[in-house]
């Protein structure tokens, strides 16, 4: 982990901590991840930028929207200021040891009020919607992002990205209310980054 923070010299993932914040999401119009690729949203800034280092991937809080446009949601640490470097290969997301305890059901009658009760602290916060479907368009998808536009700080971005393969294994565990060992797992290492603990892999040609 120690390369991976070593000169540090980004800001919330390459862009300007000091520009104003500007929604670059237009409601009601179905948005692509994959013709978005991965822009940052509320800076205004139209250009996509490098891939995201694996460690960020999940940032302090993530909302997984599901193929039945049911809402997910788990939180994680501050991030507080990030400007660094790192390798650029190093964009494989790292293993965060997700549990389906730790992910939270969002009820569509109170998506905002969710969203409300999350984001009243002082972190900064970096903030991912990912979803294993590439077109959002579903009406708790709209909300949801009216929510956060309305709760985020100054410095609080957030970004919209497809599921990690940590985050559609334990969904799915989650949806099914069944017995979750990931070391029982056949973990993609072409997907995912063990940096300490490194359960079964399987490695595709």
């Amino acid at each position: 982990m120690n390369r991976i923070f070593v000169g540090f010299m980004i800001c919330f993932l390459f862009l300007n901590c000091d520009k104003k914040e500007k929604s670059t999401f237009t409601k009601n119009k179905p948005y692509i991840i994959s013709k978005e690729k991965n822009r940052q949203i509320k800076n205004g800034d139209t250009t996509p930028p490098p891939p995201i280092p694996g460690f960020l991937v999940y940032g302090t809080n993530t909302f997984i929207i599901d193929s039945d446009s049911k809402i997910y949601y788990f939180k994680r640490g501050d991030v507080g200021h990030i400007c660094g470097n790192w390798a650029k290969e190093d964009t494989i997301p790292y293993y965060i040891n997700l549990h389906p305890r730790d992910l939270i059901e969002v009820q569509k009658d109170s998506i905002s009020e969710f969203v409300k009760s999350n984001y009243t602290d002082n972190f900064r916060n970096l903030t991912f919607v990912s979803s294993k479907l590439d077109t959002l368009k579903s009406e708790s998808f709209y909300e949801l992002i009216t929510a956060l536009e309305l709760s985020l700080k100054d410095r609080d971005f957030y970004y919209m990205r497809r599921t990690t393969q940590e985050e559609d294994t334990v969904l799915k565990y989650k949806k099914t209310n069944t017995y979750y060992n990931s070391e029982q797992i056949k973990w993609d290492e072409n997907r995912i980054t063990f940096p300490l603990i490194k359960p079964k892999l399987e490695k595709k040609n």
